[in-house]
C-alpha cells in the first residue's frame, strides 16, 4: 500500500482493491449475462490502468491486478445467481466504500471515485449493439453511474495540509 493510501486500514484498502472486480460483475451481469468479451475487456482495462494510468493510481491498479482474477472468479461463485439479487449484494458491498474515500486525501478520492465511473462505462460499453452503437443495456444503465458510491465534493473533506 502507498503514502496515497496511509490514512485507511490495510482492511479498508483491501475494500477498495475488491471494488474493481465487484463493478465488473455488477455491471457485466445486469442484464443477467457476463459475456466473455466484459469479463475479458474489463479485466484487461485493469491490466492498462496498472500499467498507465493518468491518475496516480498505477500502484493501486498494480495491486488489482495481482488479485483481480481470483476475486472476479470468487465473486461470481459466492454471489446470487440472479441478476437483481446480485445487483443489491454489489450496491451493499460498494456502498461501504464512502467512509473509506473520505478518509483519504481529496485528490486520491477523486481520483478513485472518477476511475470506478469510467471503469464502469467502459464495461457497459463493451459489448452489444450494432457496430458498438446503443451497446448499454437499459439494466447496465440503472448501474452505470454507481448510485451507491457518493459523488466526490470538496466540501466532503477536511482542509488539507
Amino acid at each position: 500500500m502507498n503514502t496515497q493510501f496511509k490514512e485507511i486500514s490495510a482492511a479498508d484498502y483491501q475494500l477498495l482493491v475488491e471494488a474493481i472486480p465487484l463493478i465488473a460483475i455488477l455491471i457485466a451481469g445486469a442484464d443477467n449475462e457476463i459475456d466473455l468479451k466484459e469479463k475479458t475487456w474489463a479485466e484487461k482495462i485493469v491490466k492498462i490502468r496498472s500499467y498507465h494510468n493518468h491518475f496516480d493510481l498505477k500502484s493501486y491498479y498494480k495491486d488489482v491486478d495481482l488479485q483481480y482474477a481470483e476475486l472476479f472468479e470468487k465473486g461470481m461463485a459466492e454471489l446470487p445467481v440472479s441478476a437483481e439479487e446480485r445487483c443489491s449484494v454489489i450496491s451493499n458491498k460498494l456502498s461501504q466504500l464512502n467512509p473509506i474515500l473520505r478518509k483519504l486525501p481529496m485528490r486520491t478520492s477523486s481520483q478513485l471515485y472518477t476511475s470506478f465511473l469510467a471503469y464502469a462505462e467502459q464495461i457497459a460499453r463493451s459489448s452489444g449493439g450494432i457496430l458498438r452503437m446503443m451497446s448499454v443495456s437499459k439494466e447496465e444503465t440503472v448501474w452505470i453511474g454507481l448510485p451507491m458510491i457518493d459523488p466526490i465534493f470538496y466540501d466532503d473533506f477536511e482542509e488539507e495540509e
